[in-house]
């Protein structure tokens, strides 16, 4: 989870996230992953979450707070924003 709020998670990165999530949950709760018992069913067993994913979200939630409060570059680049002006006539569209 180091550094999680910087990572770029694409959806297929999401997908195993999760699926490692729910292997140790099995290996915790001893289920064999041949056992038909459904990725809910373990979580009600468990009383959880998911929560990888949800710390990931929320630490990337922080860090786009902690970075939008300050003057900064990264806050610029985030924001699209561009100092100076152009002209009408002066736009390179190339």
């Amino acid at each position: 989870m180091y550094a999680a709020e910087t990572w770029t998670i694409s959806k297929t990165d999401m997908k195993r996230i999760e699926a490692f999530e729910m292997r140790i949950w099995r290996k915790m709760e001893k289920i064999s992953w041949t056992a038909k018992v459904s990725n809910s069913e373990v979580l009600n067993r468990v009383r959880e979450n998911r929560c990888i994913t949800n710390t990931i979200n929320q630490q990337k939630r922080r860090w786009l707070g902690h970075v939008l409060r300050h003057d900064v570059l990264l806050r610029d680049v985030l924001e699209g924003r561009m100092t100076g002006n152009i002209r009408e006539g002066e736009r390179d569209y190339s």
